[in-house]
């Protein structure tokens, strides 16, 4: 067990990579290390577009015990685990990743189990804003929950991440206003995490809207958010979502099963 403020050689690190990281996993996860005493730590690290493989290298290297990605290289850390366990194998995208006691780097998709808890039982269309990796994880989720119609809304088809067995129509994020309104509303880009970089969408939509996710958190709120507000939407933001992945994370990191 750790003393509290003392590191060893032995302690362990996990890690977040991401290019916009935050601070939320890391309080999170080092608070709920020092509850359960365990002997580790947790610490973000931004990482450049150009840098991820280098970075995953020096993860190796250096024998870090586990961690989370982030946007955008859940496709790409997925083709650097050795092994993809449970439903990563199917979405080909891992968010998760842990050192087995041979030293092997096992990867996992805990976005997916996010987006189950998010997703409304039943609904009649679903449109998903960006095709990358977590995008990946909640068509899937959708795929399984209820197949529901999904309609996918990004700027190049062809670099979608979203798996192939998955039924779904591609609309071009410039062609968006000629849609009609869906039941639900889910955003899977970089959209709202900062001021200058807001998600709007057609002023008409929010007439049909049930329920609306982002998948992006500020904590004073962002323009997308404020919008479900004023129309009264179910609305799930970001924070909310990642403490689902997180809880589910912290099982795979300790064993431990916290009840969310």
């Amino acid at each position: 067990m750790r003393e509290t403020g003392f590191i060893s050689k032995d302690t362990k690190l996990f890690v977040s990579l991401a290019e916009m990281p935050g601070n939320t996993g890391t309080v999170w996860f080092n608070h709920m290390f020092t509850q359960y005493k365990i002997d580790a730590i947790y610490k973000a690290f931004r990482v450049g577009r150009t840098d991820f493989e280098k970075a995953f290298h020096g993860i190796r290297a250096l024998g870090v015990a586990g961690g989370a990605i982030s946007m955008p290289f859940k496709k790409l850390a997925a083709d650097m685990v050795d092994e993809m366990v449970g439903v990563s194998k199917d979405i080909c995208v891992i968010n998760t990743f842990l050192r087995d006691v041979d030293g092997r780097l096992k990867g996992f998709n805990t976005d997916y189990v996010a987006a189950l808890k998010s997703l409304p039982e039943k609904t009649e269309s679903v449109y998903l804003l960006g095709s990358g990796g977590v995008a990946a994880s909640v068509a899937w989720a959708i795929r399984n929950k209820q197949n529901m119609p999904l309609t996918v809304i990004s700027r190049q088809k062809n670099r979608s991440c979203i798996p192939k067995v998955v039924d779904w129509n591609w609309v071009c994020w410039d062609e968006m206003n000629k849609l009609p309104p869906p039941e639900t509303l889910i955003n899977c880009t970089p959209l709202g995490m900062i001021p200058s970089l807001e998600l709007k969408i057609p002023n008409r939509w929010w007439t049909r809207i049930k329920t609306a996710i982002d998948l992006t958190y500020r904590p004073e709120g962002n323009f997308f958010s404020k919008q479900a507000g004023e129309n009264a939407i179910h609305f799930i933001d970001g924070k909310q979502f990642a403490n689902w992945q997180a809880v589910e994370q912290f099982k795979i990191y300790t064993g431990i099963e916290i009840k969310n």
